[in-house]
Order: structure tokens, then sequence, then C-alpha cells
């Protein structure tokens, strides 16, 4: 009985994306280009930020473990404002782009816990966590490791490394997408956390499909693992083009 009971709350209230936020840090992109046609060339030799793209001009809906999600992005000065939301929570990164490396500074988010309670929560690094250094090649690795804060505390050394698995060809309700799969691992140094997440991405629209495999230490982990949330997806379901004001 108090598993089930436990099932009710965290899944209709989207507690547990809060925690899955956190421990891989979810992006997403935009495309200013969506006709299906575009996307069945073969993956170039050189991979670089067109899989990054950051357009302001389009909305993109994902269906994912949480249902239905939103994102779109803005820039503000020489930033990029990424948002990721539905009527539960609201996840914003802020991201910058150098010699075409992509950086994550920031992370903001809110998640509605329960009927009349909700949590929000600001993270940060001591220095831009590296987020792709692109160009890259298939088989390229990348290994990134800093400290990461909970509003301003709570210390934590993090450690990255990512990993071009290949290419793949991914089937959503919009259209086929010729991608390049990317494989990320996330580990937490003091809370004992682990995460192995795989992202498909095409160019010029970035973002098509995401997997995490979750397994935490401790209290989170238990939950999770007795949930069934052990494992995570987003995945595309529709691209629209917003209007001009």
């Amino acid at each position: 009985m108090l598993h089930l009971n436990y099932k009710f709350i965290f899944k209709n209230n989207k507690f547990l994306l809060a925690i899955f936020i956190l421990i891989i840090g979810l992006p997403f992109t935009l495309s200013n280009d969506f006709s299906n046609q575009l996307f069945t060339s073969a993956v170039s030799a050189e991979i670089g930020r067109e899989y990054f793209p950051l357009d302001s001009s389009l909305r993109l809906t994902y269906n994912s473990t949480f249902g239905e999600a939103f994102g779109e992005i803005k820039r503000k000065g020489d930033s990029y404002i990424l948002d990721l939301h539905n009527d539960d929570f609201f996840f914003i990164q802020t991201v910058h782009v150098k010699n075409d490396t992509v950086y994550l500074d920031k992370l903001d988010q809110k998640v509605n816990v329960f009927l009349f309670i909700s949590s929000e929560m600001t993270v940060t690094y001591d220095r831009p966590y590296l987020r792709f250094p692109f160009p890259l090649k298939l088989n390229d690795t990348w290994k990134w490791i800093g400290i990461e804060y909970i509003d301003g505390g709570n210390p934590d050394t993090i450690t990255v490394s990512g990993k071009v698995l290949g290419e793949e060809t991914i089937k959503t309700e919009t259209g086929n997408f010729e991608c390049v799969k990317f494989q990320i691992e996330i580990r937490k140094k003091k809370r004992g956390t682990y995460t192995k997440f795989y992202e498909w991405r095409a160019p010029n629209v970035g973002l098509v499909k995401l997997e995490a495999y979750i397994d935490s230490k401790g209290f989170i982990g238990t939950i999770m693992s007795l949930l069934g949330y052990d494992e995570m997806y987003f995945i595309l379901k529709k691209i629209n083009q917003l209007k001009k004001n």
C-alpha cells in the first residue's frame, strides 16, 4: 500500500522530474526549418554546432515520461535562455557558446510537488559546465570536472563524460530524423549519484530523443527504483512556428 500511495503522489505531481533535471540537466534545441525531407542525408565526418542550434522562432513539443512538455528559446545578451515547461513545472537553462563549444551556466527550476506546494531551485557551477565541445567526430570523447552548487551552497564535485556513439534513424510523430547518438555519464561525488543518458540529435533540429538510466544511491534512488523511474524518456512530437511580435 505504501508503494501505491507513493506512486500516485509522485507520478501525478511530477516530483521526480525535479530530481531528474538536477541529475542530468536536460537540454533541448530548436530549428527554423522542419521539412522532413531535409533530415535524410548522412551525417558528415565533422559534427558541428548545427546539432545544437539556438533558434527562437520555434516551439518544440515532446512526449515524455512526465506527459507533454514544451520548449522555447530566447536570446539575452550573449547568452541563450532555454525554457522547458508544462503545467506542473518549468526548467530554464542559461547557456552560451564560445568557439562553437556549448557551455551551461545556470539551471533554474520550479516544480509542483503537491496540490498547494511547489519547490524552486537554482543550480550553478564554479565555471561553465562543458556541454558539447564542437566540432566532434564519431567515437570522440570528452570529460569535464567541476563543482556544482544548489541555491549557492551544498557544493559537490561533478564529473561529466561524453562520447559520440554513431548514427541512427529516429521515427517520431512529426517524421523520421537522421541523428547522431551521444552518450553522457554524470557522477556526483558527495551525493553518490550516477546517471547515464543518451541524446539523439539531428542537424538544424537539435534534440529529437533522450533516454536516461538512473542508478542513484540513498533514499532518492530507492524511491525511484520502486516507482519504476529508473528509465526516463523525451521524444519529439511536434514543431510549431511561433508568431513574431
